[in-house]
C-alpha cells in the first residue's frame, strides 16, 4: 500500500469517490482540488487509466511529481493542460469514459457540457458534476438536452451546501428542476438547506428586473413534503 491509497478527501470527493463503482477504461479528473479525487480513484483501480486535466500547468506539475513517484513506470495515467471542453476523448470501440467536473459554477459547468454533451453522442461516457451555485440553471440545461439521472446526492461540508449528480444521456430518468432521490425528509440538514435556496431566491426576487418566481415556487411545492 503506498500513500497514494491513505489520501484523505473532504465529505464531497469522498461521495464522489464512492459514487464510481469502477469498470471504467477512462476516468477524467477535471478540475477537482489538485487531483486528489484523480489520485484515489488511481489508488483504488476504478478505472484503466486516469487522466489528470487542469488549465493551470503549476497545478499539473505538482500532480505529475507524485505520480512519477508512485507510478514512474506506469501506464495507468495521463496529465493533460488544456480547456476541459477539449477533452481528447479517444474513440476506441466500446471503451467506457467518466468525467467528473466538481468546483466550477453552473455556468461554467452549462458552457462545458454544451461542448462536451455533443462529441459524447458516439461514445460510452458518464458524467459526474457538482457546481458550487446555480444548480437550478445547471438542471434546467440537463432537462432541455434530455440528460438522464443515474444519482444525485446533498453534501454537507464546512457549512456550504453542494449537490452531486451522477448522469449520462442514456439514463431513463430525467434530471428533476429542483432535485429528486437527493432528498431525505427526515434530515434535518437538507431541510435547512431547502430553507436557505428558497430565501436565496426571495432575495433575488426583489430585483424587478429578475423573475425567479416559478423557481421559489417548485422548491416551496418541495418544502410541504417535510412537514
Amino acid at each position: 500500500m503506498n500513500e497514494l491509497s491513505k489520501i484523505k478527501l473532504g465529505k464531497r470527493l469522498t461521495a464522489i469517490e464512492q459514487l464510481v463503482q469502477g469498470g471504467y477504461d477512462h476516468i477524467w479528473d477535471c478540475c477537482c482540488d489538485h487531483g486528489l479525487l484523480g489520485l484515489q480513484l488511481l489508488a483504488s483501480g476504478k478505472a484503466k487509466k486516469l487522466h489528470f486535466v487542469d488549465i493551470v500547468p503549476q497545478l499539473l506539475e505538482e500532480i505529475e511529481g507524485k505520480l512519477h513517484r508512485f507510478y514512474p513506470a506506469d501506464k495507468l495515467w495521463q496529465v493533460h493542460c488544456l480547456d476541459v471542453a477539449t477533452l481528447p476523448l479517444p474513440d476506441e470501440p466500446n471503451a467506457k469514459h467518466l468525467i467528473i467536473i466538481v468546483g466550477v459554477g453552473g455556468e461554467l459547468l452549462v458552457e462545458l457540457l454544451s461542448k462536451l454533451l455533443p462529441l459524447t453522442k458516439t461514445l460510452n461516457v458518464d458524467f459526474i458534476v457538482s457546481p458550487v451555485h446555480h444548480n437550478y440553471l445547471l438542471r434546467t440545461f440537463l432537462r432541455d438536452h434530455h440528460v438522464g439521472l443515474i444519482d444525485e446526492l446533498i453534501i454537507a461540508e464546512n457549512k456550504r451546501f453542494y449537490e452531486v449528480l451522477f448522469i449520462n444521456d442514456r439514463a431513463s430518468i430525467p434530471v428533476s428542476l429542483v432535485g429528486d432521490k437527493m432528498w431525505n425528509f427526515n434530515n434535518i440538514e437538507h431541510q435547512r438547506y431547502l430553507q436557505e435556496t428558497i430565501s436565496h431566491y426571495q432575495r433575488m426576487a426583489k430585483n424587478p428586473h429578475v423573475d425567479v418566481t416559478t423557481i421559489i415556487r417548485a422548491y416551496q411545492r418541495l418544502s410541504l413534503l417535510f412537514a
